[in-house]
């Protein structure tokens, strides 16, 4: 069995900090501590006493690109391997966006999959903006039960672009993904695009407050721009998710200490950002990058959020939202993905093996000479 161990790292951690060792082999986490003892045959690579981390996580990506709102050459290309690596991420779950025509429920499972293939963790989602949802098998519950690598639902609230589904049809979405979770033992959730419009909102609560169906199987998300929804959603125990924007960081900023390990970042990353005139018309278009979810943290805590807390927004927080098992902490038992940073940035990165070492990239994708 291969083994490494990672000398002199800094850790934060529930059962460790400061300087450590951490024993890696068969791809978890053997052992953290100080000055542990090497092996015959053990690899040894010194940290010299860089902050090391659990891989982030990033539970709101567009593997198969977004867009489309603005025609076929709007449709954002899918994101490669490469760069989700470069941004200090590990775990990934893949969803659709308003393109529910050309983007499939097929070809989002098969970009999974190779991310997995590529030594990444990967998970995605069924269904998109649209209602009925587009899926594989011609039902939600089904693909969430018999489809390993799809763990919940996507659907949009609250936007000019979405079906408008009504508090039935939400509320009869998450009950067949949650039944078909318990089968399956995954976090069946309902991950939830909210848009502008406050409105929708109402019916979450009102499911919550008309149902005994537990709020942990709905996953808000785009949250930023509803505040006092989101302070509600948090104090009675959901989950709220967060997307990165620079210059924003107040709107995460002013939901701590509420419910923290409830709150979480993504990146929204190869989807989509209209920009849209008074009239719904687009007037513009950008999109969503990954490496924004490790900038979001080091903002964070340059404007003086505790450093466990800022990465427990990426990384624990979202792995047990999601029921990712080994993921998002460093302690023993768990999966080795271990990012080491130079400052503010990607030194060293271990994921199944090391995909990053001294700040290059050392693991070559397919076709990466085309992307």
């Amino acid at each position: 069995m291969d083994m490494t161990i990672i000398r002199n790292a800094e850790i934060i951690s529930d059962v460790a900090d400061g300087i450590n060792d951490i024993l890696i082999a068969g791809g978890r986490i053997q052992e953290i501590g100080k000055h542990l003892e090497g092996y015959p045959g053990c690899i040894e690579v010194d940290a010299g006493g860089r902050l090391a981390v659990p891989g982030l996580v990033d539970g709101h990506v567009h593997l198969t690109g977004g867009g489309g709102e603005d025609g076929c050459l709007s449709r954002v290309p899918p994101l490669g391997e490469k760069k989700i690596v470069e941004a200090g991420v590990t775990s990934v779950v893949g969803l659709l966006g308003t393109d529910g025509y050309t983007r499939t429920v097929r070809d989002l499972v098969a970009k999974t999959r190779a991310v997995r293939e590529y030594g990444l963790s990967a998970w995605c989602l069924t269904g998109s903006y649209q209602l009925p949802s587009p899926t594989i098998t011609g039902n939600v519950g089904d693909d969430v039960m018999f489809i390993d690598e799809i763990i919940g639902v996507k659907v949009a609230i609250g936007d000019h672009r979405c079906s408008m589904p009504s508090r039935s049809e939400l509320l009869r979405l998450a009950a067949n993904v949650r039944m078909a979770s318990l089968m399956s033992r995954k976090c069946g959730i309902t991950h939830i695009h909210v848009g502008a419009d406050d409105r929708a909102l109402d019916d979450l609560f009102g499911i919550m407050h008309d149902t005994t169906l537990p709020i942990r199987h709905f996953y808000p998300t785009h949250m930023g721009t509803h505040p006092e929804a989101a302070r509600k959603w948090l104090s009675m125990g959901g989950h709220v998710d967060l997307t990165c924007q620079k210059g924003k960081e107040d709107q995460i900023t002013g939901l701590l200490g509420i419910n923290d390990d409830q709150l979480s970042l993504s990146t929204d990353s190869n989807g989509s950002f209209p920009v849209w005139n008074e009239r719904k018309e687009i007037i513009g278009m950008k999109a969503g990058s990954i490496k924004n979810l490790l900038e979001t943290v080091f903002d964070l805590i340059d404007l003086g959020v505790e450093k466990r807390t800022a990465f427990a927004l990426a990384t624990k927080n979202p792995a047990r939202a999601l029921m990712l098992a080994g993921k998002g902490e460093l302690r023993k038992g768990c999966d080795a993905d271990i990012l080491v940073l130079d400052g503010r940035n990607v030194d060293m990165l271990f994921a199944g093996g090391v995909l990053m070492k001294n700040g290059t990239y050392t693991k070559q994708g397919m076709y990466e000479d085309c992307l």
